[in-house]
C-alpha cells in the first residue's frame, strides 16, 4: 500500500524584528496584547509554506475531501480537480445556489445546505448589516452562527439547520484526506469535539481556518492549546495557520 503525504504540525517561528516584537507584545493585557497577536499571526499565514497545495497533489480518484463552510466553491473546485469525491456544506440560501452553479461540472462534489457545528441544531446564521438581496455574495465570507454585534445585522439574518459533525462523519464510515474548516468562530466547539472523538483517527489532513477576533480573551489561548495538541499527532495533521 502506498505510503500517503501527511505532513507534521509545526508552529512557524517568529522572524524579524517586526515578528519578534509583535511575538512580544501579544503577551501584553488586553486590546494591545490582542492586536499584537492578530499582527503576528497574518505574517505568519501569509509567509506559510503552501501545505495544501502539496497535500492535494498527493489526493486522487476514491479520497474523500470535506469543505465545511464553502461559500460560492473556490476551495470546493480545487478538492474536485484532484478526482476525489468532494462533500461541501455551505448554509447561506443565497450563498448556496452560487456553490450549485460553481461546482456544477464537477460530478464528484455533492453539496449540503447546512452548517456544520458540534451538536445537531437550529440556529440563526447572522449576516453583515451591509448584506443585501441584489448582492448576496459581497459580503457572504463574513456570515457566522456565532458573530453578532457591531456590523452585523439581526434583521438580516437566517435560520439554518446545523449538523452535529461529528456523528455526521462516523455514518460516512469513510477515511477523509482533506477536511477544510472555515466556519467563522464555529470551529472552536467542533474541534473539541473532533479532537475528543474516536472518528479523529479516520482523518489524513486538517486546515482550519481560527477566528481569535470571536472572543479574542477566549480564543487565544484555546488556539494555542489546540497548537500545542495539534503537534503532538501524527496523524490528521492539524494546520492553524492555513489563510
Amino acid at each position: 500500500m502506498t505510503t500517503r503525504y501527511i505532513p507534521k504540525a509545526l508552529r512557524p517561528v517568529p522572524l524579524g524584528l517586526f515578528e519578534r516584537a509583535m511575538a512580544l507584545g501579544r503577551h501584553l493585557p488586553g486590546k494591545p496584547g490582542h492586536i499584537c497577536n492578530r499582527k503576528l499571526k497574518r505574517r505568519l499565514c501569509r509567509r506559510a509554506p503552501d501545505v495544501f497545495a502539496r497535500v492535494l497533489a498527493d489526493t486522487r480518484p476514491g479520497d474523500l475531501c470535506i469543505d465545511l463552510g464553502a461559500n460560492v466553491g473556490a476551495i470546493t473546485a480545487q478538492m474536485a480537480a484532484t478526482g476525489a469525491d468532494v462533500i461541501s456544506f455551505e448554509p447561506d440560501p443565497a450563498t448556496f445556489d452560487a456553490l450549485l452553479a460553481n461546482t456544477a461540472a464537477y460530478p464528484t462534489v455533492t453539496c449540503v445546505q447546512k452548517a456544520a457545528g458540534a451538536r445537531a441544531d437550529q440556529l440563526m446564521l447572522h449576516r453583515r448589516a451591509s448584506w443585501s438581496a441584489d448582492d448576496p455574495l459581497r459580503t457572504s465570507q463574513a456570515s457566522s452562527l456565532v458573530r453578532k454585534g457591531a456590523g452585523m445585522s439581526d434583521a438580516k439574518s437566517v435560520m439554518v439547520e446545523v449538523v452535529d459533525f461529528v456523528d455526521y462523519l462516523t455514518a460516512l464510515d469513510r477515511d477523509t484526506r482533506v477536511l477544510k474548516m472555515d466556519i467563522e468562530g464555529s470551529e472552536w466547539d467542533l474541534m473539541e469535539a473532533l479532537l475528543a472523538s474516536p472518528v479523529l483517527a479516520r482523518i489524513d489532513c486538517m486546515f482550519v481556518e481560527t477566528h481569535e477576533r470571536v472572543d479574542p480573551q477566549v480564543n487565544i489561548p484555546r488556539f494555542n492549546r489546540l497548537c500545542a495538541r495539534a503537534e503532538t499527532l501524527d496523524r490528521p495533521y492539524i494546520n492553524l495557520y492555513w489563510q
